[in-house]
């Protein structure tokens, strides 16, 4: 690649990285916002989905809010995972995953009483057609992968992912 055909790929990154709803994030919580029953019938648990997408986010430094802090800390933000599964065929399931980063925003105008809104400031959705949990899983963790490549690009050049710790 040449030379200018690179700085305005950087320029790029770099202009994209400071327009990041992510940028100073230090932390999410995580949730599971809907699970269908048939999304329990191919296999699927919360506590199962909670954990693909913290292995994900954890991975390049996300700080992941404990779920006993997250209950006593209304208006942080929560990636919130909806799996909306359904059976499509005898053995198939049609399957939606949406992920959304759900935070307390502050409105640039001024207001009487309201002083902040939840709001979705992050999102990403896929869907597709399985007989198997671990598609679903695994496409889930590919939508928790651009959450966290985002998240690593907003911090910027040089800051690296922070080790999280346990």
């Amino acid at each position: 690649m040449p030379a200018s055909k690179m700085a305005n790929a950087l320029s790029l990154a770099a202009q994209s990285a400071d327009m990041s709803v992510l940028q100073n994030l230090p932390a999410v919580g995580i949730a599971v916002r809907g699970l269908s029953p048939d999304g329990a019938k191919l296999g699927l648990t919360e506590s199962g989905l909670i954990a693909v997408v913290r292995a994900v986010v954890e991975e390049v430094g996300v700080q992941v809010i404990p779920p006993p802090v997250l209950e006593r800390t209304p208006g942080a933000p929560v990636l919130e995972i909806s799996a909306n599964v359904s059976l499509a065929g005898r053995t198939s399931y049609f399957y939606i995953l949406d992920v959304q980063l759900r935070e307390a925003v502050k409105p640039l105008r001024k207001h009487e009483t309201l002083a902040t809104l939840p709001a979705v400031t992050w999102a990403e959705q896929t869907g597709g057609v399985t007989a198997k949990a671990e598609t679903v899983e695994a496409a889930l963790g590919r939508l928790a992968r651009r959450f966290a490549e985002e998240w690593k690009q907003a911090r910027g050049p040089g800051t690296g992912g922070a080790t999280p710790s346990r």
